[in-house]
């Protein structure tokens, strides 16, 4: 997922920016993904969990939401499933990233149903270029 990397940028359906940034933190150990919309921000920190090597995410934003989750392949594509936590409810979902660089990157956002399944199709669809 390398080719992630970078400054993203999106239109959402009503016209505002969608602004989404992949980097390295402390020595390439953890990935740091931001995203800003017109009426939210989130940071997310992904790293490698030593005993049982799988790549664990935490993130929050500035609703005071706890986001916690975990990094996969799922039928070929890099899947994060999350599941957030704020003051009013707890809802899980999965976010597929799929493209490339001279294709853009497309997120698809999907609730999960509480068996685990991923639900299709998705709920929303953000299709980034490279800025």
């Amino acid at each position: 997922a390398e080719w992630m990397f970078g400054k993203w940028q999106a239109s959402s359906d009503s016209g505002d920016t969608v602004a989404l940034e992949c980097s390295w933190d402390l020595d390439k150990h953890v990935v740091v993904l931001h995203g800003k919309m017109p009426d939210s921000e989130f940071k997310g920190y992904s790293a490698l969990e030593p005993d049982s090597r799988e790549v664990k995410y935490i993130g929050f934003d500035n609703r005071g939401t706890v986001t916690k989750g975990a990094w996969g392949m799922e039928s070929g594509e890099l899947t994060l499933r999350i599941e957030s936590q704020s003051a009013e409810r707890t809802a899980k979902m999965a976010a597929v990233f799929t493209g490339s660089v001279s294709d853009g990157l497309e997120v698809r956002i999907h609730r999960v149903d509480d068996s685990g399944s991923i639900v299709s199709p998705a709920r929303m669809t953000v299709k980034f270029k490279k800025k």
